[in-house]
């Protein structure tokens, strides 16, 4: 009887070893589903900056990056792809009137490109997944004899690309990766080629300077996002009015006189809001004379989103992208807020605002934060990402920079985050070009 209980005993142990294991294997199966859900469902845009920080381009990545899974959709003629048969992507909503970076896929390459695509509007990018065959030069021989542009991915890592540097106009090498002696030659031996160099992989203004000494034309990275440096221990008084100004206008209770009576504090403001509001954009019968006439025409939301961009836009010489990216985030944030059924959607949009300030004011986070009338749960969000606000933002700034590991939010699927981005990016611009940004 003892023998067969220890018996017992022991097949249970194994029982509950091979349970615990199973479970293992189940969570590591779900984490790596979703970190391939988010991958699928990714549409991200990365700025490409010139020498004076401003965007000549955007680097559209879907998914992994090849378009090797994208197909042309001819609904009413709209400039519109499919992106694994589910994604709409349309080109001419998320570029901001600017070139589009996209890469091929070998499959792309052998099989034609999507006819939507124009030579005005993108350049195509050549990286690992394209094997310079025979059947290789002549197609993108042709696609140069079109009229389009080639951009070779990383050459120092990509040698099988050399044999198509003569058809290139630009190459990009990731200045992370790259190092040793050797790598300044390299760049010297590039630029006889007259083509555009481009910098990806900058993760800081440091690295920047850097890549502009080595002759770099072009840049990508991350550090648009990052502080030059704390520069300061506080915000100067007059960035602190400009920021309390914007934390004033997010009250979800305050009423059009309120709004109006903090506008008209700031006389610039005033101006600019009501040259907008009278230009030929809204074709008024008489010309509007007081702030509280042109929020009632347009609306508390957008006076607010001109506001908040056109004071951000002014607190800093920082890249006019880094506005951009605050109000994107906002609106990603609050959206998201939306999805989880959230009544302070408000506070979201403010934590995805306020995420960047440390890279607007190189002044840290918290000190910069500690001056504005914000709630410790604000503040909490987006130092250390704590709570709901911060687990939204966190996964969101994932998103942003194609971390799948981590790009989700809990009860949410996530597609939610794709379409959030999407619609936030399209009315950002939209609002950028309304007040001349």
């Amino acid at each position: 009887m003892i023998r067969s209980r220890k018996n017992s005993v022991a097949r249970l142990k194994g029982s509950n070893g091979r349970s615990r294991e199973s479970r293992g294997n189940d969570r590591l199966a779900e984490i790596s589903a979703r970190i391939d859900s988010a991958r699928n469902a990714a549409i991200v845009r990365r700025p490409v900056f010139d020498g004076a920080l401003e965007v000549v381009a955007y680097e559209i990545v879907l998914g992994d990056g090849p378009i090797s899974e994208l197909e042309a959709d001819d609904d009413n003629g709209a400039n519109r792809l499919l992106a694994n048969s589910f994604v709409p992507i349309d080109l001419d909503g998320i570029s901001a009137e600017k070139p589009v970076y996209l890469t091929l896929s070998q499959a792309i390459l052998e099989s034609g490109l999507p006819p939507q695509l124009t030579p005005e509007q993108v350049m195509l990018v050549l990286g690992s997944e394209v094997d310079p065959s025979p059947e290789t030069v002549p197609a993108v021989e042709k696609l140069r004899a079109r009229g389009f542009r080639i951009l070779l991915d990383d050459l120092t890592t990509n040698l099988q690309l050399h044999p198509l540097l003569r058809l290139a106009d630009a190459v990009r090498i990731n200045v992370g990766l790259a190092g040793g002696p050797s790598f300044a030659k390299q760049i010297s031996v590039l630029q006889t080629a007259r083509v555009t160099l481009i910098a990806d992989g900058v993760g800081s203004y440091e690295e920047l300077r850097g890549a502009t000494k080595l002759g770099f034309d072009h840049f990508q990275g991350s550090f648009l996002s990052r502080p030059d440096a704390f520069r300061k221990t506080r915000v100067p008084d007059d960035q602190l009015a400009s920021l309390e100004l914007i934390t004033l206008l997010q009250d979800q209770e305050a009423e059009i006189n309120d709004i109006a009576e903090v506008i008209r504090r700031d006389v610039s403001l005033s101006y600019r809001i009501l040259k907008i509001v009278n230009s030929a954009q809204y074709s008024l019968p008489r010309p509007l004379g007081s702030i509280q006439e042109a929020v009632m025409l347009v609306g508390t939301k957008k006076i607010v989103s001109w506001v908040g961009m056109m004071s951000m836009s002014g607190l800093n010489k920082k890249p006019a992208e880094l506005t951009r990216t605050a109000m994107i985030r906002a609106g990603v944030c609050e959206t998201l807020a939306g999805d989880l059924g959230r009544p302070d959607v408000q506070r979201f949009h403010i934590v995805g605002l306020f995420s960047v300030i440390e890279a607007l004011l190189d002044v840290p986070a918290q000190q910069a934060l500690g001056s504005l009338p914000l709630s410790p749960e604000i503040v909490d969000a987006i130092t250390s990402h704590g709570g709901i606000m911060g687990e939204v933002l966190r996964g969101v700034i994932a998103y942003e920079a194609g971390d799948w590991e981590h790009a989700h939010i809990i009860e949410l699927e996530d597609r939610a985050i794709m379409a959030a981005f999407l619609t936030a990016t399209i009315e950002t611009d939209k609002t950028w070009s309304q007040i001349g940004g």
